[in-house]
């Protein structure tokens, strides 16, 4: 990343960064905060840490967007979680609309993969993936132990992890 550098390029490099990538993690934010001014101060966090941490981006581990989108998403829980923010709602369908862009290809096969899950492994996994919830909140949320709702999760992300793996080797 040219960010990471600390040249006379890297000033340029990182608002450039920001100018391409800021409204799809303030949608990140606002995915887990719900409120519009918890969300920017959110983003502003975020990359306050991206312009500390470029240096320490590893290519070979994340996709850019990813790691971009991971830090975002992990100061907007920690903002919800000082200021008592509850977002919540019962959807069982993952909306991957706000988050890394993906080919049409790829949302399908993750979508067919995702069919194939129990309902409640579904659910647990859309609800942390889009809420951001931990087990905790999701065993709240679902009036369910935080043994089993970990146990759907455990298992929805194994089964997913198979199913896309075997797409990807029948290509």
């Amino acid at each position: 990343m040219r960010t990471a550098a600390r040249d006379e390029g890297s000033a340029e490099a990182f608002r450039r960064l920001y100018q391409m990538s800021a409204s799809l993690l303030l949608g990140v934010a606002l995915r887990v905060l719900g409120r519009r001014e918890l969300a920017e101060e959110a983003l502003h966090d975020a990359f306050a840490k991206i312009w500390h941490s470029a240096a320490s981006f590893d290519p070979l581990a994340a996709r850019p967007l990813a790691w971009l989108a991971a830090i975002a998403r992990n100061r907007a829980l920690d903002i919800r979680a000082s200021h008592d923010v509850s977002r919540v709602d019962a959807s069982e369908e993952l909306d991957l609309s706000s988050h890394e862009p993906m080919d049409p290809v790829e949302i399908r096969k993750l979508r067919d993969c995702l069919g194939r899950l129990d309902a409640p492994q579904r659910q647990a996994i859309a609800l942390a993936y889009d809420r951001g919830l931990s087990h905790s909140e999701l065993a709240a949320h679902l009036g369910k132990p935080v043994g089993t709702v970990k146990a759907w999760v455990r298992r929805g992300l194994a089964s997913l992890r198979v199913c896309l793996e075997g797409v990807h080797a029948n290509q």
